[in-house]
C-alpha cells in the first residue's frame, strides 16, 4: 500500500515539473523584439531618399559648374582674329598678289614655261645671286643653265597662273594701273650671247613687247617699253629665249624684274 502512494507522488511531481515548463516557455516577457519589423530601420523616408542626399541643383548642375560662358567658350579662347587669320600671318603684300607698284615679276608670276631644249630637260633655275644684288633687288635672282637637247634653243615664260600658256582659259594676274616698263638686270658668265626678251602673250593679253640684247658679263638693266600698251589681265608676265646651244651652253644671270 506504501509502495502505491509513493509511485502516485511520484507522478504527480512529474506532472506539475512538466506544467511549469511549458508556462515558462510562453512567457512574454522573455520575448526578444525583431528589427526588421520596425517602420524605422532603413525604409524611414529619411534614410538616403530626402532631396538632400545627393540630388538638389546645387550637388553639380547649377550653372557655374564647368558650363558657364567663360569655361572655354568665350571668343578670346583661340578664335580671336589675331590667331593666325591676321594680315600679317604670310598675307602681305609682300607674298606676291601685291596690288601696287612697283610689282616683282617673281612672286606674281611663275617661271615655269619651259621651251625649247628647257622642256627637254636641257635648262636648269639656280637661285645665285650677284654680290651684291644689282638695283632693288625685287623678286628672285635666277642662273639659268642651258644646253641643246633635241632642239638648240631655250626659253621661259614667267606664267600666271603657274604652268599656263597663251591657249589656257584661265584669265592672267590683274596688273594695277599706270606701269610704263617692265626692267630687269641680265648678264651672262661669259658675255657676246644674244638673247631675246619680251612681256605678254600676243593673242591672250592682247599684247607683246620684246628686244634682242647682247650680253656681257656684268649685270646690266634693260627695259621693255610699255607706255603705250592697254593692258588688264596678263598671262605672261615675262620671259626670254636663246639660240647657239648647238655651239656652246648659255649660262645667263637674271635679277629685279620689275613692273613699275
Amino acid at each position: 500500500m506504501l509502495r502505491n502512494k509513493r509511485f502516485a507522488w511520484t507522478w504527480a511531481a512529474a506532472g506539475l515539473f512538466a506544467v511549469a515548463g511549458l508556462i515558462g516557455a510562453c512567457d512574454p516577457e522573455d520575448d526578444s523584439p525583431t528589427p526588421s519589423n520596425q517602420n524605422d530601420a532603413g525604409t524611414k523616408s529619411d534614410a538616403g531618399t530626402n532631396t538632400d542626399a545627393g540630388t538638389n541643383t546645387d550637388a553639380g548642375t547649377t550653372t557655374d559648374a564647368g558650363t558657364t560662358t567663360d569655361a572655354g567658350t568665350t571668343t578670346d579662347a583661340g578664335t580671336t582674329t589675331d590667331a593666325g587669320t591676321t594680315t600679317d600671318a604670310g598675307t602681305t603684300t609682300d607674298a606676291g598678289t601685291q596690288a601696287t607698284l612697283p610689282l616683282a615679276v617673281d612672286g606674281t608670276w611663275a617661271a615655269s614655261g619651259y621651251m625649247g631644249a628647257g622642256g627637254q630637260g636641257g635648262l636648269v633655275d639656280e637661285p645665285i645671286c650677284h654680290t651684291p644684288r644689282p638695283g632693288a633687288g625685287l623678286g628672285n635672282c635666277h642662273k639659268f643653265t642651258a644646253t641643246q637637247k633635241g632642239d638648240a634653243w631655250a626659253g621661259v615664260f614667267w606664267q600666271f597662273p603657274e604652268g599656263a600658256w597663251e591657249n589656257d582659259p584661265r584669265p592672267g594676274f590683274q596688273v594695277p594701273d599706270g606701269a610704263k616698263a617692265v626692267t630687269f638686270y641680265a648678264w651672262s658668265e661669259s658675255g657676246g650671247e644674244v638673247v631675246d626678251f619680251f612681256v605678254g602673250y600676243e593673242t591672250k593679253d592682247g599684247f607683246t613687247k620684246k628686244i634682242n640684247v647682247t650680253l656681257t658679263n656684268e649685270p646690266k638693266q634693260y627695259t621693255l617699253d610699255i607706255s603705250k600698251v592697254r593692258y588688264g589681265t596678263v598671262g605672261g608676265g615675262f620671259g626670254w629665249s636663246a639660240g647657239g646651244l648647238d655651239v656652246k651652253p648659255l649660262v645667263l644671270f637674271i635679277d629685279d624684274i620689275q613692273w613699275h
